[in-house]
């Protein structure tokens, strides 16, 4: 994939990748769960209940990030209810790092984290291939 391609498209997370960060987002829950139902089974219902919501939630939001490479900035975008939208400039990154878990590898996916002054940005379950064009091309534009 050139800077060319990656200009035209956005970064999205793929369901693998999504389904890789809602498993991240249970994990807590399941091993609280058994204990919130030691106390009473209604605190037990109650708190599944609410980590759905939460695994719902984060599910929702997987579902709509997007990282837009532009000319001179990297734009990050999210938001379940309002967009929020973040920008890098590209001549402001001074690292990458691509992060690749086993169950990230089984989906293809990474997480490439973006270093900036003063910032640590996130991309979270991105296409592995599409990880490794952007953090080739961020790091190209380093001084």
């Amino acid at each position: 994939m050139t800077e060319g391609d990656l200009l035209r498209t956005a970064l999205i997370i793929p369901p693998k990748g999504r389904a890789v960060v809602c498993s991240w987002a249970a994990v807590p829950g399941v091993f609280c769960a058994p204990f919130v139902f030691w106390q009473s089974r209604f605190a037990g219902c109650i708190f599944c209940a609410l980590w759905a919501g939460l695994i719902f939630a984060v599910w929702a939001r997987a579902c709509s990030f997007a990282a837009l490479l532009t000319a001179q900035d990297l734009a990050v975008q999210a938001g379940i209810a309002f967009a929020v939208t973040r920008q890098l400039p590209r001549r402001a990154v001074t690292g990458v790092w691509a992060l690749r878990t086993p169950l990230l590898w089984l989906a293809g996916c990474s997480v490439l984290v973006v270093r900036g002054p003063g910032v640590q940005l996130f991309l979270p379950g991105v296409d592995a291939l599409q990880a490794q064009a952007l953090a080739a091309v961020l790091m190209e534009d380093t001084p």
